[in-house]
């Protein structure tokens, strides 16, 4: 298959290149931190569960979309601290059907098992308060997908600017 190292090391090489020019273009996205891309932070990619999308929209809306299927409302923890949102989610009622489930019909084996209801603890999601009007925070959840809507602050210079008096 390969003659030499050298030929390895140079399909390695294309490969890594061709990745690194598929992934340049998911991290442009105008959502900016301090200057620096959303994706470069690593604040949002910590977590595994519950699936998210996070983007922002065209007024520069910060926007979560957790996949929170079988949770209810009531199941579900979010807040502000400092320049960070904590999610927390206990499902309940889904843990409890689950194992009363397995414990009914242990004779079932499953041929794919997807479906997580696994404890959400105090996962950390950053939101930079000097950047987004934590207290004006809008939040959904509906057909299991909790979506929360953070608007950017309103700056003085996105109102018209500040007046700067001149005196003779």
């Amino acid at each position: 298959m390969y003659g030499d190292f050298s030929d390895i090391f140079d399909d390695i090489s294309r490969a890594a290149k061709a990745f690194q020019q598929e992934l340049s273009g998911y991290a442009r996205n105008r959502h900016r931190f301090g200057g620096e891309n959303a994706n470069s932070t690593g604040s949002y990619d910590q977590y595994c569960w519950p699936p998210v999308n996070v983007y922002t929209d065209d007024d520069d809306t910060l926007v979560f979309e957790f996949g929170l299927a079988g949770f209810h409302e009531e199941d579900v923890g979010l807040t502000f601290q400092g320049d960070y949102m904590v999610l927390s989610a206990l499902c309940r009622t889904a843990l409890k059907n689950c194992d009363d489930r397995e414990q009914a019909h242990p004779e079932i084996r499953y041929l794919k098992k997807a479906l997580r209801f696994d404890p959400v603890e105090k996962q950390k999601y950053y939101v930079p308060a000097d950047k987004y009007a934590q207290e004006k925070t809008k939040a959904v959840f509906k057909n299991g997908l909790l979506t929360v809507n953070i608007p950017v602050k309103e700056t003085d210079w996105q109102n018209g600017g500040i007046k700067i008096e001149i005196s003779s």
